[in-house]
């Protein structure tokens, strides 16, 4: 009779046992599978954020990169050796939107060559950008430095405005060797982009 209770016994818990075992497995195996479908998801919405990054990196430097070489660059190119800039270029305004506001998002960019180059080019452009305010600066300088000399005519002013000159005719050396930076940062990373960013 013991025997008969026993095996009554272990075919109940084996009754019970068994489907819960099913269904637990069942269970933990649909939430790995959703799981793995939320990842994939998810991998699929970073790369398709970096892809829209990349092409809105790609239009702002290229918009950008035209409005400079028909411009300031042009100016720049056309300088003659131990000429000055004589022209204001007025940068009043933050020009990298898109850079700046998805900055932290570089880092998703897998082609470590391409992230750097991005980042290259644009650090050039700032520096070029600082190197024509500078410029402005000198320029404003010599503007009034000659003003002052031609309504009060003495060697001092005189002095001052050839310094204010031989300033400028120096500093274009540096405009120049700024631009060529930026020109070569900006024809690499234009060699770089993807093909569906073309």
């Amino acid at each position: 009779m013991i025997n008969i209770e026993w095996n009554a016994l272990i075919l109940m818990l084996a009754g019970n046992v068994v489907p819960t075992l099913i269904g637990g497995g069942l269970t933990l195996a649909g939430v790995c599978l959703a799981h793995r479908f939320q990842k994939k998801e998810a991998a699929e919405r970073d790369n398709e954020h970096v892809r829209g990054l990349l092409q809105a990196f790609h239009d702002e430097i290229q918009t950008l990169w035209e409005i400079y070489k028909a411009g300031a660059g042009a100016d720049i190119v056309a300088l003659a050796n131990n000429e000055p800039m004589l022209s204001h270029w007025p940068l009043t305004q933050d020009y990298f939107t898109i850079y700046n506001t998805n900055a932290s998002s570089i880092g998703k960019i897998k082609n470590q060559e391409l992230r750097r180059q991005i980042i290259t080019t644009y650090t050039k452009a700032r520096t070029m950008i600082d190197s024509i305010r500078l410029n402005n600066d000198l320029l404003h300088k010599l503007e009034h430095d000659c003003f002052l000399f031609r309504e009060t005519p003495s060697p001092a002013n005189e002095s001052n405005a050839s310094a204010s000159r031989n300033a400028l005719v120096g500093y274009a050396t540096a405009l120049k060797q700024s631009h060529s930076e930026l020109e070569l940062a900006a024809s690499k990373l234009e060699s770089l982009w993807p093909s569906s960013q073309e």
